[in-house]
């Protein structure tokens, strides 16, 4: 009998297997079922921001969740609190039972290798909720075998990625929503509209704080605190082909060690080899809501200016990535947006500032000048630029461009991957030591060749990621 490495690696799998060579592009285009059929939907990475999509995709009559997937096959150790152990169960396992619930009946099967999930031919979608670093290779992989995409952000781990993923799903044609879901929130399309259509007057610069990260290690306690490299823990159990398959591209430690400070669910995000650190974990939410109100969402800024961030002291082989920043995003016309942690900006959220008075937006909450404290969306001018008003959630609107050809999802992975390219520069300021740079949107190239020499990632144990 074959093993599953055996069978990854001359059977079926083989013909989408990320490392195993590149695709061609064209032979599926994305199946859009008719009004009256189901969407066969697959979640693939079960953990907290797994669990919160997929109860939305449940909640969509138009949608059937018919696989689980993850090399995780049940653990107690996910969500967000600082006790994550007693949070609640996570893998493929329990999502699966989860399904199977809210259906009343069996049928949702539970796998650990997304290339299954790729390879099925009932599956029409998929919900692509794992660690960072996985993104792109498992997008790509599922958009050249004609499937929809839904992925959470950060979308990339690079801005190569992102172009890719961005031309692969322009060339495939299928429907991609990123999960940068304060697009489909009114607050923040109210907020927009009124930047974008000139409602602030003279409005030329903007401060933005970004929270920590979700259970960042710095702050919660999950380092290595001077203890050794530990064996993997029990309550993964995961075998050693699904601990291989869960770092996938990313470099193995000594001895293919698991580190409690970034393995544990939740802190993987503050290392360069699985996550993309703090500033892209928020970025990727507020800097998007600031292109979108500036109207450069398939664009960007000419210029990072300012950079500072407490890499010096704080960076080590666990912890590389920074935890305070600060830096200014400067647009052709002029506009600047001044960008830090919140814990040094004092609020979580985008402050338009303009002389007859700021304009604050974060989740849940507007704050108007007093000249626009009653104006109301309905008042925009059929002249005036209305930006995309999802019609329920940020899932069901992707599923809404899936059935109806003519709708354009909230975040298509070409304004993703513009957004969190924002990230990624100041990621590579923190990197390098640069303190500014020249930023060509039209050719996504800078004037620092250090900062260019940053566009891709590596990756390892054989994985590679091709057009």
């Amino acid at each position: 009998m074959k093993t599953r490495r055996e069978f990854i690696a001359t059977g079926a799998l083989a013909a989408v297997c990320a490392g195993c060579g590149s695709f061609n592009i064209g032979a599926a285009r994305g199946r859009r079922p008719a009004p009256s059929e189901t969407l066969n939907l697959a979640v693939i990475g079960c953990g907290t921001m797994g669990m919160g999509n997929m109860n939305g995709f449940l909640r969509d009559k138009r949608v059937r969740v018919v696989v689980t997937c993850d090399p995780v096959k049940d653990s107690p150790a996910y969500g967000y609190d600082k006790d994550w152990k007693k949070k609640w169960r996570g893998g493929r396992v329990p999502f699966a039972e989860k399904v199977d619930d809210f259906y009343k009946q069996k049928g949702c099967r539970a796998v650990a290798d997304w290339r299954e999930v790729v390879a099925d031919p009932t599956v029409d979608a998929v919900l692509i909720a794992t660690t960072d670093h996985w993104h792109a290779l498992i997008a790509v992989a599922a958009m050249k075998a004609g499937k929809h995409v839904y992925c959470q952000k950060p979308l990339s781990m690079s801005i190569a990625e992102g172009r890719l993923m961005s031309d692969v799903a322009r060339k495939t044609g299928v429907v991609f929503q990123v999960g940068s879901q304060q697009r489909s929130a009114q607050e923040f399309r109210e907020a927009a509209e009124l930047v974008r259509n000139g409602y602030l007057g003279d409005c030329t610069t903007c401060t933005i704080g970004l929270s920590y990260a979700h259970n960042d290690s710095h702050r919660n306690g999950f380092g290595r605190d001077g203890k050794p490299r530990a064996a993997l823990p029990d309550y993964w159990r995961l075998t050693p082909d699904e601990w291989d398959l869960w770092q996938g591209p990313a470099q193995h430690w000594e001895n293919n060690a698991f580190i409690p400070g970034i393995h544990g669910p939740m802190v993987w995000r503050w290392n360069d080899r699985t996550g993309n650190g703090a500033l892209p974990d928020w970025g990727a939410h507020h800097l998007d809501i600031l292109q979108w109100a500036l109207g450069t969402e398939l664009g960007g800024p000419v210029a990072i200016e300012n950079f500072t961030s407490d890499m010096g002291a704080a960076t080590d082989d666990v912890f590389n990535w920074p935890g305070a920043f600060k830096f200014d995003v400067v647009y052709a016309n002029g506009f600047r947006a001044t960008v830090s942690d919140s814990d040094a900006c004092k609020f979580c959220g985008l402050k338009f500032h303009a002389p007859k008075g700021d304009l604050f937006v974060t989740r849940g909450k507007i704050e108007k000048p007093a000249h626009l404290a009653n104006w109301k969306e309905s008042d925009l001018k059929d002249t005036e630029v209305h930006l995309h008003k999802s019609r329920g959630s940020h899932e069901s609107d992707f599923v809404d461009a899936i059935f109806d050809p003519s709708w354009q999802p909230a975040c298509t992975c070409e304004t993703g991957h513009r957004s969190i390219t924002i990230s990624h520069l100041a990621n590579s300021c923190a990197k390098t030591g640069v303190k500014s740079l020249k930023w060509d949107a039209a050719k996504e190239v800078s004037d620092n060749a250090a900062i260019n020499a940053r566009a891709d990632i590596v990756r390892h144990n054989g994985w590679s990621l091709k057009g």
